[in-house]
């Protein structure tokens, strides 16, 4: 919202959390709050050139109807508006979360063949959105499909707050001996992603593009340069991935009984994303959308540090 009101752009924000529309909409920004599977998305879409669908249900664990109504059920809704009003073209974030299959894989195109299923409701439901959007463009719709790889920076509530969180309260754990190499991406890199995409020429309609910051790192050693910069102990403790993996399929198991419906502490999904190691080929975005990451990794983590200290200082 931000980098669009600074181009000049008149921004409409559609969600659910009014208190981040007020926030939005101190800042310039239209707000509209709003399911994205409600029946009111399509017309929300009426006089707007372009869209960027970039909500979703992204979470390791949960029901898989929840995951289908936000993911596809709203992605439909999203393509019904555009094409109703002839939207300029829809910009998608999906995730490489389609991608993973519990082994090791670098220098992933977006050509090479998915798995046969996804590894969990987000990602499946994800790959089903990616469907949609391919029968869409089929059918006229101009979309752009992006998949970055390990969002963080100021604002992140999920990937650094956790491993904040956990550090604090007991330890962070580390699976399959550090050793995961992967691809992360800084937001403002994201935003550039999706700002190249509303300027593409028309030849990239309907492709998918892989975004990350092409700097792979170890993320042992990533989490290493955040606590040195935080000036915290780092608080790691090493654990085999089989038993982590077994120890996670036991927690699933009680989550999904009846009377406790609640998410694990750790899932399956999650040991392995961080024990094995993935990494993205940015080559076509960078050759077709002119894609070139503005913010290095290294900086990144600065950023983040900084961003971070001062809201633990506002506390």
């Amino acid at each position: 919202m931000r980098r669009l009101l600074e181009e000049g752009y008149e921004v409409t924000a559609i969600g659910r959390n009014p208190e981040a529309g007020r926030r939005l909409m101190l800042e310039g920004a239209g707000f509209l709050r709003m399911d994205l599977a409600s029946e009111e998305m399509p017309a929300a879409v009426r006089g707007h050139e372009l869209v960027f669908h970039c909500g979703a249900m992204s979470a390791p664990w949960g029901a898989y109807r929840d995951f289908y109504t936000s993911n596809v059920t709203g992605t439909r809704q999203i393509i019904r508006g555009c094409m109703e009003h002839g939207v300029r073209r829809l910009i998608y974030v999906s995730t490489p979360s389609i991608y993973f299959d519990y082994r090791d894989r670098l220098g992933i195109s977006e050509e090479e063949p998915l798995p046969l299923r996804g590894v969990n409701g987000y990602a499946q439901t994800k790959r089903l959105a990616e469907n949609e959007l391919d029968a869409a463009h089929k059918a006229g719709l101009p979309v752009i499909t992006i998949r970055p790889r390990g969002l963080f920076g100021p604002g992140d509530t999920a990937i650094f707050p956790r491993l904040l969180r956990a550090n604090e309260e007991k330890f962070v754990p580390v699976f399959g001996g550090g050793r995961a190499f992967m691809d992360v991406t800084y937001i403002d890199n994201v935003t550039e992603a999706l700002l190249c995409c509303a300027r593409a020429d028309q030849a990239c309609d309907g492709r998918k593009y892989n975004i990350t910051n092409g700097e792979p790192v170890y993320v042992y050693e990533l989490l290493e340069e955040l606590f040195r910069l935080l000036e915290m102990p780092f608080r790691a403790r090493k654990i085999p991935y089989p038993a982590a993996y077994g120890a996670a399929a036991a927690m699933e198991a009680f989550a999904a009984l009846p009377f406790v419906r609640k998410e694990p502490m750790l899932t399956r999904y999650t040991v392995a994303l961080l024990a094995f190691s993935q990494t993205l080929d940015i080559s076509k975005a960078q050759r077709e959308l002119d894609y070139r990451p503005p913010v290095s990794v290294a900086d990144g983590i600065r950023r983040f540090s900084r961003w971070w200290k001062e809201q633990e200082e506002r506390a």
